[in-house]
């Protein structure tokens, strides 16, 4: 075997060199532990984050629903006050397309001298015994 003065360092220079590398190995050692607890800690924060982003997830989810089953009422019920409001136009069209012809009829006949007293109060007060409202009109 062939061996040097560097292998058998004995002298005040090989204790000082040892000195230096323990420190240094001791120092990596204490660095190394600290990065593992670094990446401990952050991977608990992480697992907590998650923790929490699912159930606002399952919150939010529950929240969903509830508002697209409320808008799903609430189109039908659009739907329904749509579908009234345009048969309750086309009930006034028809009135007062029947209250304009009564009224064209008026002026353009005499005046007739026949009409029948009507009882005070009742609907068709106003109108002669010719003249007659539509019971369609009058629900």
């Amino acid at each position: 075997m062939d061996c040097s003065a560097a292998d058998f360092d004995t002298g005040p220079t090989g204790s000082l060199k040892d000195d230096r590398r323990i420190r240094r190995m001791i120092s990596n050692r204490e660095s190394a532990r600290r990065s593992r607890m670094r990446k401990q800690r952050h991977l608990e924060d992480l697992r907590s984050r998650v923790s929490r982003l699912r159930l606002e997830n399952c919150s939010l989810a529950d929240r969903i629903a509830s508002v697209s089953g409320s808008c799903i009422f609430i189109r039908r019920e659009n739907e329904k006050l749509r579908s009234e409001f345009s048969s309750l136009r086309h009930r006034i069209s028809q009135i007062h397309r029947v209250l304009f012809l009564r009224q064209l009829e008026r002026l353009s006949s005499p005046p007739v001298s026949s009409a029948v007293p009507a009882a005070a109060g009742s609907a068709d007060a106003t109108f002669t015994e010719n003249e007659q409202i539509p019971a369609s009109l009058m629900t």
